[in-house]
């Protein structure tokens, strides 16, 4: 009874033992299979980010690059959003997905995954913590990519965000258990990127487990034993460290969900022991080595299906294995389906149950039946292995292309399947996007060509790299004849002189404009020119593009406008516009040198009667002599104005004192002593004047005005034909 306890005690022992060490390589396993799934998925996201960054070129071509960003999007459908950065931090294109409906406008320079890319820290795809992203308003994680120019400095950065729990649909409860662990941890900041135990997800939160960091520091892989500080739950623990990544990913088993078939058997085993103890001592010692050879067996079982399982599950293709059968026509042959991976359940959209021990072509659209089943009695007829690629309907009516291997095993086949549609759509994107690019050039080429301005480029070197049509045009010098060469080589030595500043002044990274004339084949020509910086990252100009549109036409319709603007029509006098524009410059030019200034308000007197008599050709021929006299009578440099009708206006600056003021009234009242002839018709016209004198250049032009406009009224209840003169 001794032995009989003694070796049911360490049966339970090694029992216990093998369990756990079945634990730890399920575990194991497991991780291995859950790093290679991350590995692939990242793999995956940085080829798309690397052919992005690759294809971005330097960030100037905005619609290309939308439609870059967006059908890159669209080939990776886990990607929530896809965003191109320049070099520092702002958006230069992003696509989201189809739920997402806003769009980014900040600068993402404050962002960790941004900064680790311009510093330089990380060389290749980067895995950044959890962070709320701006755009989705959701938990989101960076996936990151730097873009290079072509000399290797730093361009930029390809982000793409993906769902925290992206990263932790690995987790099956068929493999883990209700409370196995999946988890994937940043090796730097120790942050939870994905976590998943059962239906509970975590991230962002910082890792508790210091225990894990000390079995880092001794190996980059491993398993152990450890409670979790998340949930308190004990758990057969397997680490494998992704340094290109920058992380260590982790999976675990239920201490409790793996040992509880261990306690079951424990507690047969020991009430076996109890009732054995009332059995013979030589059977009991049989007993324990058939139980023994048992256990192995089923160990040894056990182990290679955990195997099985753990290869099969981590496969990214959709695996089967199907049994033959003779169908119910018996014509043909059935196929059972036995096993079917996660990725093939995904495929199906069905529940496990739901697929094993169906028949395996009921499970496809009823119009790839016939031809799978040809291609599966095929292979079951003649045992050779055949590979085929071939469109599949989902049910929800997509299209996919898969490639299909099928290998005879035993009395059934082992099929496995993968889909290639979005690398036949990468395929044709690369296709597209090369047609595009050319398409554009050409693009490009035609506008600039046919735009009615000189457009060219000139490096920092000051060669000139780039001309339009448009300069043959206006020189008659081909553009090819010109290329590669200096500056100085093809502009005259004083119009270089011209030039040069403004050319120095873009070539530092200023923006440059400015008006000039320019000799053409049409004659001296006003050119708008624009000169624009061609800056590259850290702030360095690569050249500059010159602009020059012709001006001529519109800058002589501005002087032909401005001057119909401030000129009365009928005399060629100033206007009231041009008064108003003049007046307060007078004021300010008399007042700094320290003189005065005056305003004669002058009126024709009974100007009605000769309308009314003569006729209106004959008032605007009284007029027009009227504007000569005034002419005659002032000094070249005053003004004389017409403001309405028959009132004028004579603006005098810089007087000494009043009597200038009288003296010039007289002047203009004697101007019309002697009558105005128009044919044979002879008129007596007389002036009636009100004169505002500003000896300290106090009152403004409005004052001055209303000022003289008092003395005119004055004058005419005088009884006309003089002046009056105010003194301020």
């Amino acid at each position: 009874m001794a032995v009989l306890w003694v070796a049911g005690l360490a049966l339970m022992d090694l029992d216990r033992q093998r369990t756990e060490e079945l634990s730890f390589r399920r575990s194991e396993a497991s991780t291995q299979a859950f790093e290679a799934h991350i590995t692939r998925r990242l793999e995956q996201i940085s080829q798309l980010a690397g052919f992005v960054a690759l294809n971005s070129g330097d960030g100037t071509a905005q619609p290309a690059l939308a439609q870059l960003v967006r059908q890159s999007l669209n080939n990776q459908p886990d990607l929530k959003s896809l965003y191109l950065l320049d070099a520092e931090g702002k958006l230069l294109a992003a696509a989201l997905d189809q739920g997402s409906t806003r769009t980014s406008t900040g600068s993402a320079a404050d962002r960790a995954y941004f900064q680790v890319h311009r510093d330089g820290k990380v060389q290749g795809l980067y895995v950044g913590a959890p962070t709320f992203g701006r755009v989705s308003q959701s938990w989101v994680l960076h996936l990151s990519l730097a873009r290079r120019q072509a000399d290797g400095s730093f361009a930029g950065v390809v982000v793409a965000t993906v769902d925290p729990a992206f990263l932790a649909n690995f987790y099956t409860e068929a493999q883990f258990g209700k409370s196995g662990l999946v988890s994937l941890t940043g090796l730097d900041d120790w942050v939870i990127r994905a976590r998943r135990s059962g239906d509970r997800v975590w991230f962002g939160e910082r890792a508790g487990n210091n225990f894990l960091v000390e079995q880092i520091s001794k190996a980059p892989a491993g398993v152990y034993l450890t409670p979790s500080k998340l949930d308190n739950i004990n758990r057969y623990m397997a680490y494998r460290v992704m340094p290109q990544y920058r992380l260590v990913a982790y999976t675990g088993l239920s201490q409790d969900e793996v040992l509880s078939s261990y306690f079951q058997r424990r507690g047969k085993l020991t009430d076996f022991l109890w009732a054995s103890t009332f059995v013979v001592l030589v059977a009991s010692l049989a007993f324990l080595v058939l139980v023994e050879r048992l256990q192995v067996s089923r160990w040894r079982a056990e182990d290679a299906e955990d195997r099985f399982h753990a290869a099969s599950d981590a496969q990214l293709d959709a695996f089967f294995i199907f049994s033959a059968k003779p169908a119910e026509d018996g014509k043909s042959t059935d196929f059972i389906c036995d096993h079917a991976n996660p990725r093939a359940l995904k495929w199906l959209e069905r529940r496990r149950d739901k697929v094993i021990g169906r028949s395996a072509l009921s499970l496809v659209p009823a119009a790839a039946r016939p031809a799978l089943q040809a291609v599966y009695e095929k292979v079951l007829t003649t045992g050779t292995p055949l590979e085929e690629e071939f469109t599949l309907v989902t049910r929800q009516g997509a299209y996919m292309r898969v490639v299909q291997q099928v290998v005879p095993l035993g009395p059934g086949l082992a099929v496995t399947m993968r889909d290639v549609t979005h690398d036949r759509a990468r395929e044709t994107l690369l296709k597209q996007q090369k047609l595009a690019l050319e398409t554009s050039q050409r693009s490009l080429a035609a506008i600039t060509n046919n735009v009615p301005a000189l457009i060219s480029y000139v490096d920092s070197a000051q060669n000139v790299m780039f001309v339009n049509e448009t300069y043959t045009q206006w020189f008659g010098q081909p553009a090819s004849s010109i290329l590669g060469t200096q500056l100085s080589d093809h502009w005259s030595p004083l119009l270089y002189a011209q030039l040069i500043p403004y050319v120095l002044r873009a070539l530092a990274g200023q923006r440059v404009e400015f008006v000039g004339e320019r000799e053409t084949l049409r004659g001296t020509r006003v050119m708008q020119n624009t000169y624009v910086p061609d800056v590259i990252s850290e702030g360095v100009v690569r050249g500059i593009f010159i602009l020059c549109a012709d001006i001529t036409d519109l800058k002589r319709t501005e002087q032909e406008l401005s001057q119909l603007l401030h000129t009365d029509a009928l005399t060629g006098l100033d206007n009231r516009l041009s008064l108003t524009a003049h007046l307060p410059k007078a004021i300010a030019r008399s007042k700094r040198a320290g003189r005065g200034i005056a305003l004669l308000f002058l009126d024709v007197d009974r100007f009605k009667s000769i309308n009314d008599s003569h006729g209106h050709a004959v008032g605007d021929a009284v007029l027009k002599e009227v504007a000569r006299r005034l002419k005659l009578a002032v000094r070249a440099a005053d003004m004389v104005a017409r403001l309405a009708g028959d009132e004028f206006v004579i603006l005098l600056e810089a007087l000494e004192d009043a009597k200038e003021t009288e003296s010039i009234a007289r002047k203009v009242v004697h101007q019309f002593a002697d009558p105005i002839m128009h044919g044979r018709v002879s008129l007596q016209v007389t002036m009636s004047i009100g004169v505002a004198f500003d000896n300290k250049c106090v009152l403004t032009g409005e004052e001055l005005l209303d000022a003289a406009d008092a003395q005119l009224y004055a004058v005419k209840a005088a009884g006309r034909n003089a002046f009056s003169v105010s003194v301020r």
